[in-house]
């Protein structure tokens, strides 16, 4: 059954609930999109409002592990490097990491680290969902830490569409 959705754009942040923060919002607050990019905006704002609110605001292991790999592979490709491991050894890739550490350190200014649902889950069934091509496993975990533990998922991701817990979004398609 799928939970409520909630348009970020006008969703009033409730400072009794908990939210999670996807990979793809905290990208778009904080990482090398242009101003002109409406979700940059329209996610900013949110995260912005969110911490305003004081609502309990959490990240986990593999949302970091996403945010920083995800904006070193994206400088890495822009540098033009044949390889990846050199590029990270670089003067060039020192900068890049010092841009994506004080984002890190941005989003842990105001999102508790919270351990992931997996000791506490059905992995097997999540492999099982995996195995369909029609899911990516982290968002599965990531599904299952907010349903574990009560929290409304603020994504960007359309492939949350059938997720059963509540998401704030701007994406059209989720809202549907």
């Amino acid at each position: 059954m799928k939970a409520e959705r909630y348009d970020i754009r006008s969703y009033a942040f409730d400072p009794a609930a908990s939210y999670f923060v996807d990979t793809n919002v905290w990208f778009r607050a904080f990482g090398p999109f242009s101003r002109d990019d409406w979700r940059a905006r329209v996610y900013k704002d949110g995260v912005e409002r969110l911490r305003a609110s004081g609502a309990k605001t959490f990240v986990d292991a593999i949302v970091m592990s996403e945010f920083a790999n995800v904006r070193a592979r994206l400088a890495f490709h822009s540098a033009g490097e044949a390889d990846f491991k050199t590029f990270r050894r670089s003067g060039a890739f020192k900068i890049v990491a010092r841009k994506i550490a004080e984002s890190l350190q941005e989003i842990l200014s105001f999102a508790a680290p919270v351990g992931t649902a997996f000791a506490n889950i059905d992995v097997a069934s999540l492999v099982a969902a995996f195995e369909t091509g029609e899911h990516d496993f982290n968002d599965l975990l990531i599904v299952e830490t907010c349903r574990s533990k009560s929290f409304v998922l603020v994504t960007d991701d359309g492939d949350m569409k059938d997720s059963d817990v509540p998401i704030v979004t701007g994406n059209q398609s989720l809202l549907k």
